[in-house]
């Protein structure tokens, strides 16, 4: 499954050939249905807020451990069942 915010002619291209790939389109503003930002807004709120970083390397550091400590617990369940939420 690829999952997409926009229709590409050329990404259509690729998902009908490779038969194992299907598309889910989501609307053009929802990031709710996108599970990327729904993670990166649970890490800027419980690890990076009030964060400011001194260089390129602390923020990376700190972007690491950050991602390391996301418990899928924590997320919502639809991250783990992409078919909880399929917007058709």
């Amino acid at each position: 499954m690829a999952q997409l915010e926009d229709r590409a002619k050329a990404t259509q291209a690729f998902v009908e050939i490779h038969e194992r790939l299907s598309l889910v389109f989501l609307p053009p503003y929802a990031p709710e249905l996108n599970p990327i930002k729904v993670v990166w807004a649970y890490v800027k709120r419980t690890v990076l807020g009030n964060f400011c970083a001194r260089s390129v390397g602390v923020l990376k550091a700190k972007l690491v451990t950050a991602w390391q400590r996301v418990r899928y617990i924590d997320l919502p369940q639809r991250l783990m069942d992409p078919n909880l939420c399929r917007y058709q």
